[in-house]
């Protein structure tokens, strides 16, 4: 009887790591290498736009003046990321960004992709 909990048990975890795994899938391979004059402001347009998709801010910048994702009439509803360094600064800053897709509506995000951004602001 023991075995038979011992199976069991397994083979529910088993299930629920195979369904975690097939889930949602995580991508961290793009990586932007940005460089910049201090009183330029860089945008980075996601590709983003539908409504079941989202982009936010990971991990924020440390030098900035700006640093937002804003998505607007102005953006034509596409998540834009913009960043500009704070004034009279000058050196490397970064950010990550979390960009969700692949829902159909009733469910979450299939894809969660990680854009990593390296500033070099002279």
């Amino acid at each position: 009887m023991h075995k038979m909990i011992s199976i069991l048990v397994f083979g529910l975890l088993l299930c629920f790591f195979i369904i975690q795994c097939n889930g949602t899938s995580v991508s961290q391979d793009d990586n932007q290498a940005v460089l910049l004059n201090n009183s330029e402001t860089y945008e980075f347009r996601t590709g983003i736009g539908g409504d079941e998709e989202g982009a936010s801010i990971k991990l924020q910048a440390q030098n900035y003046e700006i640093s937002e994702i804003i998505r607007n009439a102005e953006t034509n509803w596409e998540a834009v990321y913009r960043y500009k360094p704070k004034a009279g600064f000058t050196g490397t800053d970064y950010v990550e960004l979390e960009l969700s897709t692949g829902s159909d509506g009733a469910s979450p995000p299939t894809k969660i992709e990680v854009i990593k951004i390296n500033f070099q602001v002279n």
